[in-house]
């Protein structure tokens, strides 16, 4: 009989309405009735939702908004109150937004027994909306990890995106950085050159590109960061942008550089101990084939042991010369920069 009196309140029209869904619950949220044009478009979910809770067809998070209308409808029956709530859809992840009516059915005695719902889809502009925003998070997610910093320019080398990565290593905000030309970050020597270089990049059919040549950038606080670059670029409405993977290879220059240096200096040891070692060896070797021993207070032993003492010097010196080099090498020389390619 509550059923029957519930379904009778309900006008013919939205009974039979193919456009909106209409359906009771009773209050503890139980389905009571529903029209056909809900039952068809949640079928997928059962063949009969009578008596089956409101929420099998609700996106969990909206659980506490389909509680807090229930209880303003109770509180003031004679009202009614709209609310967004999405709803899951067939074969599908995901969701459609729907809107919805709520207000409170009144028994012969204005009491509550029941809330009566009318809504309507409304998944194409807040679905497509909700659904442009979790893949600019995933965009973001993804530029984010690069481990290097990264940043967009338009055609005219202005900044219009930096990363994390990119405040972290330059030193320079978000708000700093975005509006400014690319120049910012160019050592003031090589501006021209490098503003030259970038924009017959822009003007060249730009596509991917590495660039094999150590360059310098300049972090917020004039800190000199030695730098290889990656471009590649894509049009956003015909407008051209340019995306920058900036790697700080600071050290790994001066690791190069100590390398280079260490094994010119090995070199220079080399050839001392190739030419230079080996005349005073080869004048020792030679004069201690001199020596009498037959008549150890001859002339020609005080020439050759005088002769054998000059020798022994020179080798003295040369050695020392030699442990000079390495050890100068090795803790710590102010190394000359070498001009070098990545590859």
């Amino acid at each position: 009989m509550q059923n029957g009196f519930i379904t009778d309140t309900i006008p013919q029209a939205l009974k039979n309405s193919k456009l909106y869904d209409v359906v009771v619950i009773d209050l503890s949220g139980n389905y009571m009735f529903v029209n056909e044009t809900f039952q068809n478009r949640f079928s997928f979910i059962t063949d009969d939702f009578i008596g089956k809770h409101s929420f099998i067809t609700t996106h969990p998070d909206e659980y506490h908004k389909i509680e807090e209308i229930v209880m303003k409808c109770l509180s003031h029956p004679q009202h009614c109150f709209p609310v967004e709530i999405r709803k899951h859809i067939e074969n599908e992840k995901g969701y459609i937004w729907t809107q919805w009516e709520f207000s409170a059915i009144l028994d012969k005695d204005q009491q509550p027994v029941g809330i009566l719902c009318v809504g309507f889809d409304i998944t194409r502009p807040e679905h497509n909306n909700m659904k442009l925003k979790e893949s600019k998070n995933k965009v973001t997610k993804t530029i984010e990890a690069v481990p290097h910093p990264m940043l967009i320019l338009d055609d005219k080398q202005t900044i219009g995106f930096v990363n994390t990565e990119f405040e972290v290593v330059f030193g320079f905000s978000h708000d700093d950085i975005l509006g400014r030309k690319l120049d910012i970050l160019f050592p003031e020597n090589l501006k021209e050159k490098y503003s030259r270089l970038f924009a017959n990049y822009i003007n060249d059919e730009p596509k991917k590109l590495r660039l094999n040549n150590y360059r310098n950038f300049k972090t917020s606080k004039n800190k000199n960061l030695t730098v290889g670059i990656s471009l590649n670029s894509f049009k956003d409405d015909d407008n051209l942008n340019i995306i920058m993977i900036i790697e700080d290879l600071t050290l790994a220059k001066q690791n190069q550089d100590t390398i280079i240096n260490q094994n010119n200096a090995f070199r220079e040891i080399a050839w001392k101990h190739s030419h230079e070692l080996r005349k005073p060896v080869a004048n020792i070797l030679g004069l201690s084939n001199l020596l009498d021993l037959n008549d150890l207070q001859s002339d020609t032993n005080y020439k050759t042991i005088s002769y054998l003492k000059d020798a022994a010097k020179n080798l003295d010196l040369i050695t020392k010369s030699i442990v000079k080099e390495a050890s100068k090498n090795e803790y710590g020389v102010k190394f000359k920069k070498n001009k070098r390619n990545l590859f």
